[in-house]
């Protein structure tokens, strides 16, 4: 019998818990890490560029304030909403849609971003390699994807296995572990006097990984880096797993 449960991204990241828990995420180092990489690659205005897996818009805003063509997609219909009406509000021309990164965007860029471990959400693990794909078909020929990724290894090593967080008055409860090739993580707490409880599951995918699969689909790696200075990527201090790869 198959089983209809939504897959834990589909309901966790749809909610605004999730951005509640995550609300003090560092901006200035995510604009610190897109600007360099508008440098590297060269970035140019005359550029498309598809942010997938977008969340609520904040490399997309960014690069659409430096005057760059920027679409995001992002399966969350709500992260889309609160999206669309930042951009309204700061008065930018970006196109934000609801959209599955395993299946290709529909008209080709120049490119690809995929950032802050947006991918080896699936179940299937086939599903990577389709996403992967997915970014191949969305580039015109000569275009460029950049896949940002966690360091196994070094999460591995800074696991914290139980935390207690408190944000915007919800205290969450924090349960990590590692097993089975995944990375997982429980998030519990109350609100309102009802309580909630949600799951994430990354699949712990090393550089090999994504070797196979950029193999399968037709991409060239042109560099691979640690962090978002974008250091030589080595993998016993590594910080990130950052790949450019080239259609």
């Amino acid at each position: 019998m198959s089983d209809n449960k939504p897959a834990w991204y589909q309901t966790w990241f749809n909610t605004p818990f999730y951005h509640t828990l995550y609300q003090d995420r560092n901006v200035s180092e995510a604009e610190f890490f897109l600007q360099n990489l508008i440098n590297h690659i060269p970035i140019t205005v005359d550029h498309r560029i598809l942010d997938i897996a977008c969340g609520r818009g904040r490399h997309a805003l960014y690069l659409s304030k430096q005057g760059h063509d920027v679409t995001g997609i992002d399966l969350s219909p709500n992260s889309i909403a609160y999206a669309q009406e930042e951009a309204k509000k700061e008065k930018l021309a970006i196109d934000f849609q609801v959209h599955d990164m395993r299946n290709s965007y529909g008209e080709q860029v120049d490119i690809v971003l995929n950032l802050f471990t947006s991918i080896g959400y699936f179940e299937d693990l086939s599903d990577n390699t389709k996403a992967i794909q997915a970014f191949y078909d969305s580039l015109v020929p000569g275009g460029y994807a950049v896949i940002d990724f966690l360091h196994v290894s070094r999460v591995k090593k800074e696991l914290v296995a139980d935390e207690i967080v408190t944000k915007g008055n919800i205290e969450f409860t924090l349960k990590r572990t590692i097993s089975d090739g995944k990375i997982m993580k429980n998030i519990s707490f109350m609100h309102e006097g009802s309580p909630y409880s949600f799951n994430e599951s990354v699949t712990a995918l090393e550089y090999s990984d994504f070797k196979k699969s950029f193999d399968k689909v037709g991409f060239r790696i042109c560099d691979t880096f640690g962090d978002f200075n974008l250091s030589p990527f080595d993998p016993d201090t590594a910080e990130r797993l950052i790949f450019i790869v080239q259609k």
